[in-house]
């Protein structure tokens, strides 16, 4: 097989992307494109050295298998559906293979089983232009005839060979975050205030609605150690007491915290981590990776969340 070499052309970084992390978008249509526009960018990754994974269909991981031959076990291979359950433990794992020693590239395709956690995974991508800065990576996403949407969060797009400015990106600080406010939880929702000594009835009280509800044990200690979390910043660094609210919504069980101050401040609570010396900054993070998701709005003067379980059926 003749190899291709596959060169970016090196063009001016968008203010918002570190020097050394670049975020691609990858468009295709079919399987012969796919190939074409995929095996040149990794190929150029084994000629660099760097640590190469490639996720997606079993499909078009066969097609770069049978490309590439003996050179496909120098390739992290993984399928798009053991990657794609969970968008922001996908945000975590990417980075943890991103951090490891050396320049890294990743060529992913994302595949959803729900529109919700597509459109969580959207907003995950614009952020991922903050996390990733600085991080040595070049990240190549890849999507079979994308809309618009994969464009405005990616700064860089792959034309054949070359890599072009995006024209629709926007940094992420750009981008509209509003989302419609909560509706009041229901009659039959169960609350309990709480405050700083009352953290731990709180963590007792989540637990018993949750097993209650017939959350799994699993699921529960999950929901309690998320809750307790979001409880502890309450009370901690907001206006040292707040209300929880505990409800099963369809297949879903949703627990609520309310914090009467005047908002979380950080910028995209919860999607980035804190930097590794960091004492503060772990709750929201880990929060949303413990839920399946997680939902946080500001209103009237007060920071709601909103961790939402999947019931087992």
């Amino acid at each position: 097989m003749e190899l291709v070499t596959f060169v970016p052309v090196q063009v001016e970084r968008a203010p918002l992307v570190s020097e050394p992390f670049a975020h691609v978008a990858v468009a295709y249509g079919s399987g012969e494109e796919y190939l074409k526009t995929v095996l040149p960018a990794l190929l150029d990754g084994l000629r660099r050295g760097e640590r190469t994974i490639l996720l997606g269909p079993e499909e078009n991981l066969e097609l770069v298998r049978a490309a590439l031959g003996a050179d496909a076990t120098r390739v992290e291979l993984g399928l798009s559906q053991d990657w794609y359950g969970h968008p922001a433990r996908t945000m975590a794992a990417y980075l943890d293979f991103a951090r490891r020693n050396g320049p890294a590239r990743m060529i992913c395709e994302p595949v959803w089983r729900s529109a919700r956690d597509a459109a969580e995974w959207t907003r995950i991508e614009a952020i991922a232009n903050v996390a990733f800065a600085g991080i040595r990576t070049t990240m190549l996403c890849v999507y079979r005839n994308p809309g618009e949407e994969v464009f405005r969060s990616h700064p860089w797009y792959l034309d054949g060979e070359v890599i072009r400015a995006s024209e629709p990106y926007l940094p992420p600080e750009r981008m509209d975050w509003e989302q419609p406010a909560f509706e009041s939880p229901p009659a039959e929702a169960e609350g309990l205030d709480f405050d700083l000594p009352g953290v731990r009835r709180m963590r007792a009280f989540v637990r018993d609605q949750a097993y209650a509800a017939g959350l799994e044990r699993d699921e529960v200690t999950s929901l309690v150690l998320a809750a307790a979390e979001i409880a502890a910043n309450a009370v901690e660094h907001g206006a040292g007491h707040g209300r929880v609210a505990v409800w099963r919504a369809g297949d879903e069980l949703i627990c609520e915290i309310t914090n009467p101050d005047a908002g979380i401040e950080v910028p995209f609570p919860g999607y980035i981590p804190p930097e590794h010396e960091s004492l503060r900054g772990y709750g929201l993070w880990i929060s949303r990776q413990l839920c399946d998701v997680m939902e946080v709005r500001t209103l009237d003067g007060k920071s709601c969340v909103r961790l939402h379980m999947r019931m087992t059926l």
